[in-house]
């Protein structure tokens, strides 16, 4: 501005300099004198209004513009000849049609005395840049309304951890009336010292990893301790600077709430369990000890008694004595059977000798009784608890009991080993058709699930894997009695 100023001796002149360095302004000039004639239009401000520089110098601005805009401009120069400051407007007017915006700056030219000898207008069209701000606008007013009616607690942080932007959840729940009263606080402004760290520390963290975090944790608000499901994520330029942190948090004090009583009715239901299971075991001891003793012994009488009978029979009556004598083997048969189902409730070996020689039996049976080849290899010092060891049997029982009826296997082997962490593992391998995983995620396979309830009383687990035409394997693994593993 201070250039015109030194110019204002070459007013009415029009000598050329003037205009020389008027040309190189970006933008339309316009110098008037007071009675608001004209004296200099450059190039640009002249292709604007249709014409040429020399076609509007002399002419009367009220005869350029239409007569609102032209009263609006006449009041503003007038303005600075009685004043002699710069006055600065911006107006939204028409300009061939196109409406456009208008960012005007009047400055006054003054003589030697400080008497105002004309006045330039320096006009710039700003229409991208308002069209820009309104349309950043309508997109923010868009996010605003998205922000604020989300559920969520949502915010933005600079990399100072000053709130660059929150909505109206999080303005509430940290006792604030609006989000705008939140925006440039930080967490120290807004939570108490401890848990405002622990913010920081995990904005710290995420910006440092660039990487997503995700924690649930209880947060202290309007007197009410609440949970909350927290995701933080660094935002990052694209030149993959970090420019601060965003995340959102959602209440899941309800879904905690929910998460404790089923776990709840998980325990009770697996105590349940377990406590019928030992029913269970215990009814199992004492049938198959009746079965054994009781039935037993009236058999092995009626087998002693037969085969007197069978002696005291006349020589010729044929008749008679074959009778007997098929009674005598129907009576050993049931004795056999007797004994089978007995050792199938509760086989003697498991409490006698322990859990390896009752696998070693329960290996021969199988063999015996499905004619599927079945190796076994358990430790010879192995201990384990009478009711740990039972649980172990029974749940090699039920894989047995699963190749026999859907493995199609010609072969099983059984391992039973105990690791360096001081638990027991039982692994049962056949090479049949496979089981699927569709099989294995089956609700109705209650087999599976019995022997993952029956694992998980223990505080152990069951994996079963198949491979098409390969086989399965089933692999159980409880910790020993005793073991920091033990969940009972």
């Amino acid at each position: 501005m201070a250039t015109i100023a030194d110019l204002t001796e070459h007013l009415g002149k029009r000598d050329g300099s003037l205009g020389a360095v008027l040309e190189i302004f970006p933008d339309m000039i316009f110098v008037v004198d007071q009675e608001e004639r004209v004296l200099h239009a450059n190039a640009l401000a002249a292709r604007a209004l249709g014409g040429t520089s020399d076609e509007f110098i002399g002419r009367k601005l009220n005869t350029l513009f239409p007569p609102p805009l032209a009263e609006r401009h006449s009041r503003f120069i007038q303005q600075v000849f009685r004043t002699g400051e710069i006055v600065v407007t911006e107006t939204h007017q028409e300009l061939h049609k196109t409406p456009v915006w208008i960012d005007s700056r009047l400055v006054p030219l003054k003589a030697a005395g400080g008497e105002v000898r004309a006045v330039v207008g320096i006009i710039r069209d700003v229409s991208v840049r308002v069209r820009a701000q309104e349309a950043l606008a309508e997109r923010e007013a868009y996010l605003r309304a998205v922000l604020d009616n989300f559920p969520f607690l949502v915010w933005l942080k600079d990399v100072e951890g000053r709130f660059l932007a929150v909505n109206e959840a999080f303005a509430r729940a940290c006792g604030r009336a609006r989000s705008g009263d939140v925006v440039g606080l930080t967490d120290f402004d807004v939570w108490p010292i401890e848990l405002a760290q622990r913010y920081v520390d995990d904005d710290r963290s995420v910006m440092a990893t660039r990487k997503q975090k995700d924690v649930e944790e209880p947060i202290f608000i309007q007197s009410a301790s609440r949970w909350f499901e927290t995701f933080k994520t660094p935002v990052l330029d694209k030149r993959d600077n970090v420019l601060g942190t965003t995340g959102f948090s959602r209440d899941i004090t309800e879904r905690q709430r929910l998460d404790e009583q089923l776990r709840a009715q998980r325990e009770q239901l697996r105590a349940l369990a377990a406590h019928v299971e030992s029913v269970r075991e215990e009814e199992r001891v004492r049938i198959a000890r009746e079965i054994h003793d009781e039935l037993g012994q009236a058999l092995t009488c009626m087998s002693m008694d037969l085969a007197f009978l069978e002696k005291q029979l006349p020589k010729d009556n044929a008749q008679a004595a074959a009778r007997v004598s098929a009674l005598v083997t129907l009576v050993k048969e049931t004795v056999k059977t007797v004994r089978r189902i007995s050792a199938e409730l509760r086989p003697s070996i498991l409490d006698d000798l322990g859990l390896g020689a009752a696998m070693e039996w329960l290996a021969h049976d199988f063999a015996t009784r499905t004619g599927i080849e079945c190796a076994v290899s358990v430790p010879s010092n192995v201990m384990v608890a009478a009711e740990r060891g039972t649980v172990v049997f029974r749940m090699c029982q039920e894989a047995l009991t699963n190749v026999a009826r859907h493995a199609g296997a010609t072969h099983v082997s059984i391992d039973l080993m105990i690791d360096e962490d001081a638990c027991l593992t039982l692994e049962v391998r056949d090479n049949g058709r496979g089981i699927t995983e569709e099989e294995i995620r089956r609700p109705d396979s209650l087999g599976l699930l019995g022997m993952r309830e029956r694992a998980a009383l223990l505080g152990g687990v069951v994996e079963v894997k198949g491979t098409p035409g390969q086989g399965t394997s089933v692999t159980v693994r409880v910790p020993l009695e005793g073991s920091p593993g033990d969940k009972r």
